[in-house]
């Protein structure tokens, strides 16, 4: 029936159209008007994460203050970012946090304050919860020491029998034999325990339950310095937990140290072996720590940050790639790819720490801004997401601006390395350019009025 009346529909309006094409002018002005065309607006870019990071020794007596917190923290918010990684337990392993477990950071180095407040991290909840910033915590995840300028301080300093044996070791790249703890090494200026040690894995897993228990509003929780030491001319990693760590690993003797490296600094026989260990102590120990923390809380994100240049990250046994990423190399086993962790991340954040802006600036070379930030899923392969990071000592106004813009444009969110930079350098204009030239390119302009 209802078939019917639609083909005798169809009949009518057909004579009804015959009727006046012979007998009269059309007039269409008694039929409803068709609708206008819409003009094609392109879609709004997201909402990206925008984070500041909040470097514990940098701001430390800058931000001893309420006053101090309050006024950086709008800053932050005036200049277009909503997020912020704080540094709530440094690399001498006290506590910027109310802490059972570690000392409270006081002091560093030879600066001490005292506080109008009684708790960092929970401040400076309470005040991003007013201006809607996410809090992400970040912990330096090895380091429980600090040396500088002949001043030795920290959690593994004040407990040195207990924790001595469990440091890591560097040995020399020319002369692999001769070895010196990073606690007695003061080149380097955070002291970092082996991610071998099944002591220290107990720590740090504690120490991250801990936070993410006693503090349930945080975004999430960023792990910084999960490695071995970097140092040019030596290899971290050659003292006896971790060469017995090596030989357990791979069901075989303790290796001399010149099998992994030579007596002339080359590469030895089981160094494709050693590399694959360490990254694989690094994965196992983020394993334990992702697994702890989603048991308290599953909402709590898992972030990382390292050096964008993937290439050198076997070198400290920081493999950030997909397991599904295989690289080729001397360096590397036939399984090395099973130490990728991307995986086990939330948010990687590249650190594209460079001085060059853009590929064009110095095409010889794979440092720069923009090579990173549209690199980086070649290795992880969309296991997790990745947020792009900038070094603002490395770059001036107009470099800020490009670089915040390519790394919002490319990556899942952006942070700027650090608060004291940006203060110093007087970047947060140009910072809020770099983010309105993505978010709203219509209204950017390179002469924007500063707002402060």
């Amino acid at each position: 029936m209802k078939l019917r009346k639609y083909i005798m529909g169809i009949a009518l309006a057909a004579t009804t159209m015959t009727a006046c094409s012979d007998n009269e002018t059309f007039d269409p002005s008694g039929l409803a008007p068709e609708p206008p065309i819409p003009d094609i607006v392109p879609e709004a870019p997201s909402i990206k994460p925008k984070a500041m990071w909040i470097d514990a020794h940098a701001n430390f007596e800058k931000l001893s203050t309420k006053a101090g917190i309050d006024a950086e923290l709008k800053k932050i918010k005036d200049f277009g970012m909503n997020m912020i990684y704080l540094d709530v337990k440094p690399g001498n392993g006290y506590a910027l946090y109310k802490s059972d477990i570690l000392p409270p950071c006081n002091a560093i180095g030879n600066t001490t304050v005292t506080r109008d407040y009684d708790d960092y991290l929970g401040y400076f909840l309470e005040k991003c919860d007013e201006l809607g910033i996410d809090v992400v915590a970040s912990v330096v995840a090895t380091g429980f020491g600090h040396q500088e300028n002949g001043v030795q301080q920290g959690y593994i300093y004040d407990n040195l029998a207990e924790w001595y044996d469990k440091c890591q070791v560097r040995s020399d790249e020319n002369d692999p034999d001769n070895t010196v703890n990073i606690a007695d090494d003061p080149a380097q200026s955070v002291v970092m325990l082996s991610p071998a040690s099944p002591e220290f894995q107990d720590l740090i897993v504690n120490v991250c339950t801990e936070i993410v228990t006693k503090y349930p509003k945080i975004k999430g929780l960023s792990l910084d310095y999960l490695r071995y030491c970097n140092n040019d001319g030596g290899w971290f990693g050659m003292g006896a937990l971790d060469l017995n760590g090596y030989a357990n690993y791979w069901n075989e003797s303790v290796p001399q140290r010149t099998e992994i490296v030579t007596a002339t600094g080359g590469i030895g026989p089981k160094f494709s072996k050693w590399v694959e260990y360490r990254s694989m102590m690094v994965k196992q120990l983020l394993a334990r720590i992702r697994s702890s923390v989603k048991a308290i809380n599953p909402d709590c994100e898992i972030h990382l940050w390292a050096s964008a240049q993937w290439s050198s990250r076997y070198s400290i046994g920081q493999n950030w790639a997909s397991t599904k990423y295989k690289p080729s190399g001397a360096q590397y086993t036939d399984t090395y790819s099973n130490t990728g962790f991307a995986d086990l991340l939330d948010v990687f954040v590249t650190g594209a720490y460079a001085s060059n802006v853009w590929i064009a600036d110095n095409p010889a070379t794979e440092w720069s801004v923009e090579n990173f930030v549209k690199s980086w899923n070649n290795y992880i392969m969309g296991d997790c997401k990745c947020y792009g990071s900038i070094a603002a000592y490395a770059l001036d106004n107009e470099q800020n601006c490009d670089a915040t813009y390519l790394c919002l444009k490319n990556t899942d969110g952006f942070m700027t390395f650090e608060l004291s930079h940006v203060n110093n350098r007087g970047m947060w204009q140009s910072t809020l350019q770099g983010i309105n030239r993505y978010e709203d390119p219509t209204s950017y302009t390179e002469d924007s009025d500063p707002l402060y």
